[in-house]
This record gives C-alpha cells, sequence and structure tokens, in this order.
C-alpha cells in the first residue's frame, strides 16, 4: 500500500500544480505593473500564455511516468509500479484533454499542437486531423502516418479494462492517409494500412489489421485478430469474425457474416459462406412456420 499512498497524495499536487502555476505566472506579471499600457498587452496575450504554461506543466509532470506507457497487461492496482505510474501520467493528460477549450486552442496552432504531442511522448508523424472530441491517451503507443484523419467522436482505445481486474494495453497505428470515421472505436493493437478507410460508427476488436486501401463500411464489427488484406472491402453493417482472414482484392457484401477462423482466399469463398447462411435462416423461417401452423 506504499506505493498506493504516494500517488494518493501525488494527485491533489498535480492538480493544484497543473491548473494554479499557469495562473500564477499569467497574473502575476499582471499585478507586479502599474503601467496601463503593460497591462493590456498583458490581458491580450494572457490566453495564449496560459494554455503554453498549462500544457508545458501537465507535460513535464508527466514525464517520469512516460516509460510506463508500455504495452502488456496489468492489475488495476495502484500499488503495481506501471499501472501506478500510468495513473499519474493520465491524470496529467486528461488534464490537459478535458480542458476543451484550452485543448481546442492547442489542437488548432500547429506548434501548440506539435508540443502538446511531442511532451506527453508521442513521436509519430504531427501532420495529421483529430479534433477535440477524438479520444485518444497513452500518446507513446500512438503512431499517425502522414495526412492521416480520426474523426470527432472516434476512440482511439490504446488500452481496454478487462472484467477480471486488469487492463489491456497496446498501441494504434494509422498510417498515411488512413481514415478513421466518426463514432467508430478501434481497440488495442489495430493497424491501419495507407489509404485505409474504417466507416461511420464501425468496432474495430483487438490485434486487427487492415490492409492498404481496404475499406471498412460504416456499422460493421470486425472481431478481434481478424486479418483484412489490401484492397479488400467489408459492406455496410457486416460482422467479420475473430481471427479470419480475407486475402486481397475481396469484397464482402453487406449484411454478410463470416464465421470466426476461415481464411478468404477468393471472392468464391465469400460466396459459400453466404450460401451458408441463406440457408440457415432459411431452415429457421421453415421451424418458426410449423410452430405457428402447429399453435394455430
Amino acid at each position: 500500500m506504499f506505493r498506493a499512498g504516494i500517488i494518493k497524495i501525488l494527485v491533489p499536487i498535480y492538480i493544484i500544480t497543473i491548473f494554479g502555476l499557469p495562473l500564477c505566472i499569467v497574473v502575476m506579471p499582471f499585478l507586479l505593473t502599474n503601467s496601463i499600457g503593460l497591462r493590456m498587452a498583458l490581458l491580450v496575450i494572457a490566453p495564449i500564455s496560459y494554455v503554453i504554461t498549462f500544457i508545458i506543466t501537465a507535460g513535464l509532470l508527466s514525464l517520469p511516468h512516460q516509460s510506463a506507457i508500455i504495452k502488456g497487461r496489468f492489475p488495476r492496482n495502484l500499488d503495481h509500479p506501471i499501472y501506478g505510474r500510468r495513473y499519474l501520467y493520465g491524470l496529467c493528460w486528461t488534464a490537459v484533454y478535458y480542458f476543451k477549450p484550452l485543448y481546442y486552442i492547442a489542437l488548432t496552432v500547429p506548434i501548440l499542437k506539435k508540443m502538446l504531442f511531442r511532451i506527453f511522448g508521442y513521436k509519430g508523424n504531427i501532420n495529421f486531423t483529430i479534433y477535440p472530441d477524438t479520444w485518444v491517451r497513452d500518446l507513446p503507443l500512438l503512431n499517425f502516418g502522414e495526412g492521416s484523419y480520426l474523426s470527432n467522436r472516434a476512440t482511439i482505445g490504446t488500452n481496454m479494462v478487462l472484467n477480471n481486474g486488469f487492463i489491456l494495453v497496446d498501441g494504434v497505428t494509422v498510417e498515411k492517409k488512413g481514415l478513421i470515421g466518426h463514432l467508430s472505436m478501434l481497440g488495442p493493437g489495430v493497424y491501419i494500412g495507407e489509404h485505409a478507410e474504417v466507416g461511420v460508427g464501425v468496432a474495430v476488436g483487438i490485434n486487427v489489421r487492415l490492409g492498404n486501401n481496404s475499406k471498412v463500411s460504416p456499422y460493421c464489427a470486425i472481431n478481434h485478430g481478424a486479418n483484412i488484406y489490401d484492397n479488400s472491402e467489408v459492406g455496410t453493417h457486416s460482422y467479420i469474425g475473430g481471427k479470419t482472414i480475407i486475402k486481397e482484392n475481396i469484397v464482402i457484401p453487406a449484411a454478410s457474416s463470416i464465421p470466426s477462423r476461415v481464411v478468404i482466399n477468393a471472392q468464391n469463398d465469400v460466396l459459400k459462406y453466404i450460401s451458408l447462411i441463406t440457408n440457415d435462416l432459411n431452415k429457421l423461417k421453415e421451424e418458426m412456420s410449423k410452430m405457428i401452423d402447429e399453435n394455430v
């Protein structure tokens, strides 16, 4: 409990420092001068000064804990040497993330955006589009290619809380010109290839891989470990089972359901699974019709 006790003491200290120190830095020069002109100038630059000092303060406090932002499975216990430091890193990052006016300004001004992401440990290309309500965390585990686009309200989920008291952490990569649609969700370990598209409202599971120029249409579910190769497309409202492999240049029709752990090498393989589903539905309809006839 010693480590947890220290963290609980540090939490209010971090919060007071992150929010209070920038305020002091901005206000003190204003209070120490009697010049009306200088006060007006300080007042004009106060918002951007506060943003910069806030980012620097939160980022510097996160630095000792960035080495704990690593892949793995960890117990959600403050006494754990990794999770405890993750907790403090998360406190620093979310202080910025949930301060929406400040975060908006930081994302809007390129030099501030670069400073923000770099100080929190992001090492990838900085020329990507992101919005204040795009959920990101664990910046050292993120990699966004040049021109990639992360829509508003998308979730870039580098961590996932498990029911057994652990947390799963892994990186997320979106390569050059990759597109992540509105309200879509990416799980830990996801790889999105160049010019690949994840449509609106798509759920992408753990360790899913989408190849270059692949496309997942809106409202699909791609289960854990699935692999969709280059130039393939999954139609709207479709389900791709866990660890299923879809090879190059294959189109999965809308509203399809592909089982887990199968390999689709050619377009004819898709027709086979659709036929199986159609047969199952027809059998189900026949059974229901019989049940209705018997009860009438």
